[in-house]
């Protein structure tokens, strides 16, 4: 389960990550910091709630 958790959690981030990337190329800065702040929360989730 905790492989899963992980799985999802990597995938969420870099997909945000890209995205964001994406966005840069295509000059939206603003939209690039939202969703990257999105991927970081996203790594930084899982510290904070644990699965028993």
């Amino acid at each position: 389960m905790n492989l899963v958790m992980w799985t999802v959690v990597l995938f969420g981030a870099f997909y945000s990550f890209g995205h964001a990337f994406y966005l840069i190329k295509d000059k939206n800065k603003f939209g690039a910091i939202g969703i990257s702040l999105v991927g970081v929360i996203i790594l930084i989730c899982p510290f904070l709630v644990r699965m028993k």
